[in-house]
């Protein structure tokens, strides 16, 4: 993910979901609120600060831990920002591809642990 495109007032973009999530709002996003700054975190805290209102006041970080969303008056900084979160999501799910087919390998072979950990893919 290297390019972000050009982003209308109120729209957003959604990066990669994590390995093994559909569609649950946790996936990296950007948004170009109404007011014109640029929220970027989480798809659903996301859109919770836009429809909250809170893009109005001064402060640049809202929430703690997995749900932090960051605001930008600038579309440079939070398109970095947003491929960064990318790039962490993506290493995320390649090394959980990576321990999915090992674990499937290793329950093929008659690993019973290895059967037991593929319940958490």
């Amino acid at each position: 993910m290297n390019t972000v495109p050009r982003l209308a007032k109120g729209k957003g973009y959604k990066g990669p979901e994590f390995y093994g999530c559909f569609n649950t709002g946790v996936a990296p996003s950007i948004f170009h609120s109404r007011t014109g700054k640029y929220v970027v975190g989480p798809q659903l805290r996301c859109q919770d600060v836009m429809y909250a209102g809170l893009t109005l006041f001064n402060q640049r970080v809202h929430g703690e831990g997995n749900q932090r969303v960051w605001i930008f008056k600038g579309r440079k900084a939070a398109v970095t920002k947003f491929i960064g979160l990318c790039q962490v999501a993506e290493a995320v799910n390649r090394d959980m591809a990576t321990r999915h087919a090992e674990a499937r390998h290793k329950a093929a072979a008659g690993d019973v642990a290895a059967m037991l950990t593929l319940g958490d893919f």
